[in-house]
């Protein structure tokens, strides 16, 4: 069996038999969501102490499974997207788990300015203020699909986002068609409980108004694949995609880096209180 299509009740019945096994005393687990995520911090800790493992089928398995596993273990801890919590009011509280500084993953690397930097050395020749200008105006171009995907998660409208959108973006003038993108959504979303557009915008418009940070709301590949597509379009690099850039985001984003974030310290703050060294050296 491919790793990738173990099921998550496999995957928490694996972890089981190896809590109890008496090589894993002093091991630390580490959670994660996907397995792009295991190739991105398995290099930041020390692989003599910690085990970095995904946990198949989605962030509320993860919890689960870190849940029912703190029963055999206090040395386990979970990372996973904040999605939209940063935006809530009440405070996210889950035991030993431990939320992405922005929305996911993918934007809290894009967050970093050394990251921004180096993807605009690489594949563009744009100065440094010519690059943040970019990346605002690529944030603003897709905001209303951000809100979108927003509106969906608080009142529950049941819609899937499968549909593309790069295709409906303006390069030159940083506008998106918008109205054609809904319709692509609603063709996949049978069981959609809002398919009036004006309602959509109305709505929109009202969370526009708590001027929530786009580094919060903005879904992480969705922004890689917009920014993917403005390197296609604005300087010719026809082999670069989706799944190249974010491949790139991972290899930029080293531990110097890492240790600017919040999530770091907070999991350096774990380690400490459990008498644990978990980095690489």
């Amino acid at each position: 069996m491919n790793r990738q299509d173990i099921t998550y009740q496999e995957k928490l019945n694996e972890l089981r038999l190896d809590l109890m096994h008496p090589n894993s005393n002093g091991q630390v687990f580490v959670f994660v969501e996907g397995p792009s995520d295991v190739r991105l911090f398995r290099k930041f800790f020390d692989d003599e102490i910690c085990n970095v493992e995904y946990i198949p089928e989605g962030k509320t398995k993860l919890e689960n499974c870190l849940s029912i596993l703190l029963n055999f273990s206090s040395l386990l801890v979970g990372i996973r997207d904040a999605d939209f919590l940063h935006l809530q009011t009440a405070i996210y509280q889950n035991e030993n788990i431990f939320l992405t500084d922005f929305h996911d993953t993918e934007m809290t690397i894009l967050a970093q300015i050394k990251v921004w930097n180096a993807l605009f050395s690489e594949y563009s020749h744009l100065k440094k203020a010519e690059q943040l200008e970019i990346k605002e105006n690529l944030l603003k171009t897709i905001s209303d699909i951000s809100y979108l995907r927003w509106l969906n998660d608080i009142e529950n409208l049941e819609l899937k986002f499968k549909a593309g959108f790069i295709n409906l973006i303006d390069f030159d003038t940083y506008n998106i068609n918008f109205a054609e993108y809904f319709r692509r959504i609603l063709r996949k979303s049978p069981n959609a409980r809002l398919s009036d557009i004006n309602v959509i915008q109305e709505k929109i418009a009202t969370l526009k108004t708590q001027n929530p940070d786009l580094l919060q709301l903005t879904n992480g590949h969705d922004f890689v694949a917009t920014l993917a597509f403005y390197f296609f379009k604005k300087h010719a690099y026809k082999r670069l995609n989706k799944e190249h850039l974010a491949s790139s985001l991972r290899v930029i984003f080293d531990f110097q880096t890492f240790q600017q974030t919040i999530l770091f310290q907070q999991l350096n703050d774990w380690a400490t209180a459990n008498s644990v060294f978990i980095w690489e050296n």
